[in-house]
């Protein structure tokens, strides 16, 4: 199995450091499906409460789209689906999407880091070495 290292930053407004992950690219790719599936739950979930208790049904063509959609291009699809080679944006681990963070110009302090200098700072502060499985 393929060994995947990289500095997860801190959360946003956390005085945490940033933390070392090692972990495999199949372990990668399940979380981030799990992410994704939570994510798609959340959008049906906030469009049935619309639905049956505010009576709004004006979107919801719409909204049921919109899932496949970015599900289709979302990158564990383009690589594990289509078959496009895991080089380039491909590479793990991916950038997070926009949301509200790139929204307000926060794009930047949320990337995640996988050069080797990034690696060992983050190790030599304390917080890296743990090992997700």
């Amino acid at each position: 199995m393929t060994v995947l290292k990289y500095v997860e930053p801190s959360p946003m407004g956390s005085t945490e450091e940033p933390k070392v992950v090692t972990t495999t690219v199949h372990a990668y790719d399940q979380q981030q499906l799990r992410g994704l599936f939570k994510s798609q739950l959340m959008g049906v979930g906030m469009m049935g409460v619309m639905h049956l208790y505010f009576h709004y049904t004006n979107p919801l063509l719409i909204q049921s789209i919109i899932p496949f959609k970015g599900a289709l291009e979302g990158n564990l699809v383009k690589v594990h689906i289509f078959g496009q080679p895991a080089a380039g944006e491909l590479k793990r681990p991916w950038k997070a999407a926009g949301g509200f963070g790139g929204m307000m110009g926060g794009a930047n302090t949320g990337d995640i880091k996988t050069d080797k200098k990034s690696i060992e700072l983050a190790e030599k502060a304390g917080r890296g070495g743990a090992k997700e499985e």
